[in-house]
């Protein structure tokens, strides 16, 4: 069973992009032992979780396919800490033995 989160489209251009992932939704805040998470905030989505299993070959190529294209479709991925410390690193690829990446959409980040 797919997910689909639709996000915005931030690069030039007007409408919303859906990017279907066969990665389960999490409902509540943590991801089971053992796996990453990917939190995607989005203002029409809010705060979305999903998650992989980093021992599974199969959930981390759909992962990997998941973050290249919310990373294709405008949205900044930030590494979370060890432990869930803050951490400012922006991730440049996909890291399957990362806890937890945060997307933010670029338009929340940028400066004037």
């Amino acid at each position: 069973m797919d997910n689909v989160l639709e996000l915005p489209v931030f690069k030039g251009g007007k409408g919303v992009v859906a990017i279907k992932t066969a990665l389960p939704e999490l409902h509540d805040n943590t991801a089971p032992a053992g796996c990453g998470c990917f939190r995607v905030m989005t203002e029409k989505e809010g705060d979305k979780r999903y998650s992989w299993d980093r021992h599974d070959f199969a959930q981390i190529q759909e992962a990997k396919a998941f973050f290249d294209k919310c990373v294709a479709e405008g949205l900044v991925p930030h590494r979370v800490g060890v432990d869930g410390r803050a951490s400012a690193e922006i991730m440049t690829e996909f890291d399957p033995l990362a806890e937890e990446i945060i997307f933010v959409p670029v338009a929340l980040v940028t400066g004037g």
